[in-house]
């Protein structure tokens, strides 16, 4: 009942509606790779091939009229897309484990403002509570456009409501220590932000976060020769969370020490493991951890959007998961996939575009349905036009294209 009811509300929704280290902590690369396409490449996910160390600036780049891309140097008077190097605009602040339970990362447009339009990374891999944020501006247009992006900042505050330009000074996140309910959105300073232009997110964040994480993110597509999409990757997510994005891809990589229950305190996930002292009724309703502590992730594309989503999940972990493809033209190529779904596994697939498991059903005592619950759903299937970051360009250039609607849960693939 658990998993059906989350998935009838979900699909209502529907038809209504990779780097580097760590800024302020040193460590190595972390990159994930895989895509659910014939069609996409394979090997490490990346946002760009030759952007700039983390927090440093290249002065070639510093000059708005030629900003320097894939391509080299493009002509003031020229017209292309002009993208930014990555700059660390939040550097280690405290993130206090304790108070904080949601953060926000992006959103759609709001009273022409506000609108990332871009890459959203977040990655769990600060060791201490601190929080890093990155951004990397762009425009598509000239070097008067290019200009423009000094309008564009940072918008981080803890403020009820939908946003505003100027908010009460004591909810800005970035002063003292990161506080709870933040939203790390763009901000453009003037009239109406220009439709070509956006901004790419990367938060780094502590590992040890179990707070819910909402992500939104649009595709820029106004100019038709660079269609640059919302992509969202995630890496060593161990908690719940919402993700919305349009045609982009989108990969999440949950952490391997991954709960059925993320906001439960561990030793009560350990006694529910070994309910009632042996195991034999694991996960009983009678056990510790209360139902409602049970971890939800949900990652769509709403029609009429294709995306290629990618969960990857550890292998041991209780959990239940709903893949759809609700594209309304049948039959088509976007048949939702579960690659690792064997003796511990319950298929349910009478439907090919909208299949079900529950994954290490940990005794009879549980409740059918719970655990983890995971629901994955693209709202169509068709080949989507992109250009990546910092891929080379050329004026009049027809953009790169593959098949796009592909949703896959699997382990280890990312």
């Amino acid at each position: 009942m658990i998993r059906s009811d989350i998935v009838r509300i979900v699909i209502g929704g529907l038809v209504l509606a990779a780097c580097p280290g760590r800024p302020g902590e040193g460590g190595t690369d972390s990159t994930i790779s895989g895509d659910p396409g014939s069609s996409s490449t394979t090997g490490p996910l990346t946002t760009t091939t030759n952007e700039l160390p983390t927090g440093t600036t290249d002065p070639s780049t510093t000059d708005t009229s030629e900003p320097t891309t894939t391509t080299g140097v493009i002509p003031g008077d020229e017209v292309g897309p002009r993208e930014g190097p990555w700059e660390v605009v939040v550097d280690a602040v405290p993130f206090p484990l304790a108070d904080i339970h949601t953060l926000t990362v992006g959103r759609r447009e709001y009273e022409e403002n506000f609108a990332n339009r871009g890459v959203v990374e977040v990655l769990f891999d600060h060791e201490a509570e601190t929080i890093t944020v990155e951004l990397r501006k762009y425009v598509f247009g000239d070097a008067i456009d290019a200009q423009e992006l000094d309008r564009l900042s940072l918008w981080a505050y803890a403020a009820p409501g939908n946003p505003v330009p100027h908010p009460d000074p004591a909810t800005d996140c970035t002063q003292g220590a990161w506080k709870d309910g933040c939203s790390i959105y763009a901000y453009y300073d003037g009239k109406s932000q220009p439709a070509r232009m956006g901004m790419d997110f990367r938060v780094h964040l502590p590992t040890g976060y179990r707070g819910r994480l909402l992500v939104t993110t649009e595709d820029n597509i106004t100019e038709e020769s660079w269609p640059r999409r919302g992509d969202v990757t995630v890496v060593d997510l161990c908690s719940s969370g919402e993700i919305f994005l349009e045609a982009g891809r989108a990969n999440i990589r949950m952490c391997r020490d991954l709960s059925p229950a993320p906001e439960c305190p561990p030793e009560d996930v350990q006694a529910c493991d070994d309910f009632p002292f042996d195991g034999s009724e694991a996960w009983s309703a009678d056990c510790p951890c209360d139902q409602s502590l049970f971890g939800q992730l949900l990652v769509r594309a709403a029609q009429p959007w294709a995306a290629n989503i990618i969960l990857d999940v550890p292998g041991d972990v209780w959990l239940n998961a709903a893949l759809q493809n609700i594209e309304l033209m049948k039959p088509h190529d976007c048949k939702p996939k579960m690659t690792d779904c064997g003796p511990n596994c319950q298929l349910v697939d009478d439907d090919e575009y909208s299949i079900t498991a529950e994954f290490n059903y940990p005794s009879a005592a549980a409740p059918s349905g719970a655990g983890f619950n995971f629901f994955a759903a693209s709202g169509a299937c068709t080949k989507v036009a992109f250009a990546a970051p910092g891929e080379p360009w050329t004026p009049g250039q027809t953009p790169s294209e593959e098949l796009r609607g592909l949703v896959k849960l699997c382990t280890d693939c990312l």
